[in-house]
């Protein structure tokens, strides 16, 4: 009963200081970010005092159309949910489908490793329209909002030169000479390895640590006969982050997933060197309540 009532006085103590910065025991600054899908999310983030909003997925839309959205049907789904948030910095990740998330309207082939085959970016390459309706409607959605473009389980560095110039030319056919940054969505022990690739064609890094853990360790996500392998603060995890951070270098680099909203695992996490994490709505409070008892200057190595 005394652990119950002192963490409920310490859930409502980080709700009274959610909308003050997250800053470190000795001065650190931390960006604590919000996952969002929908309008309701977006208002939630606002709630809990998000610094913003650090991916916003669009997939919950595009899995309830019968058939492919136009245009102007993103435009308005994006604005319509994102706009609580308008003035604040944005991250919206273009559709990562495939795997476990089958669109309605396109004939997909059956794959027998479907985790392992057409998924986030390597889909949307194969189905340009696709691909182009979104960048269009983010591109003119910038125009007015602070965004940010994530493409997601990114690989090889041509998957984000290829992406870049379909960017560029849609905004050159557009009229819109500031497009936003795009980044790449971390995911893959080969993407993990190879950041030093992807430098030239990206202007953030985001580490997506849920798929990130299930490629490293082999281990599926939702199969319950695996669980016990599924270790997202396993030591390889930790030196696949290091690896990361070190090679991005000066480029920004944040950190989403079920990790970054881990509060127990959160001087590990500074202690790599990130400063900017993306955690669900309802997490906002706690985590930066963690982040304010840390003092970097007696964290050790963690890796």
């Amino acid at each position: 009963e005394k652990q119950v009532e002192q963490y409920q006085v310490s859930v409502v103590n980080a709700k009274n200081l959610c909308h003050e910065p997250a800053i470190t025991i000795d001065g650190v600054n931390v960006e604590v970010m919000a996952n969002v899908t929908c309008r309701e999310d977006v208002e939630q983030a606002l709630e809990y005092g998000a610094d913003g909003i650090g991916l916003y997925r669009i997939e919950s839309f595009y899995l309830s159309q019968k058939m492919l959205p136009s245009e102007q049907e993103v435009l308005d789904e994006m604005i319509q949910t994102l706009t609580p948030v308008k003035g604040r910095p944005i991250t919206v990740r273009v559709l990562d489908v495939g795997g476990d998330k089958r669109l309605p309207f396109l004939n997909l082939p059956l794959e027998d490793d479907p985790f392992l085959g057409r998924r986030g970016i390597r889909l949307l390459l194969k189905y340009p329209d696709l691909l182009s309706t979104q960048i269009t409607a983010i591109a003119r959605l910038s125009q007015e909002f602070d965004i940010r473009v994530l493409v997601p389980m990114v690989t090889l560095a041509p998957e984000m030169e290829r992406v870049r110039n379909i960017f560029a030319t849609i905004a050159t056919d557009a009229g819109i000479e500031n497009i936003p940054a795009l980044g790449a969505m971390i995911e893959t022990p080969a993407a993990a390895l190879c950041v030093d690739d992807l430098l030239e064609y990206a202007d953030f890094f985001s580490i997506g640590t849920n798929d990130l853990t299930q490629y490293t360790m082999a281990a599926g996500r939702e199969n319950p006969l695996v669980s016990e392998y599924f270790i997202e603060e396993h030591p390889a995890i930790f030196k696949l982050l290091k690896i990361i951070f070190d090679q991005a270098g000066n480029t920004p680099i944040s950190l989403c997933g079920e990790l970054a909203g881990d509060k127990k695992v959160i001087p590990r996490i500074l202690g790599v060197g990130f400063r900017s994490l993306s955690v669900p709505p309802p997490l906002v409070p706690t985590i930066k309540e963690a982040i304010r008892t840390i003092n970097l200057g007696t964290q050790e190595n963690f890796c």
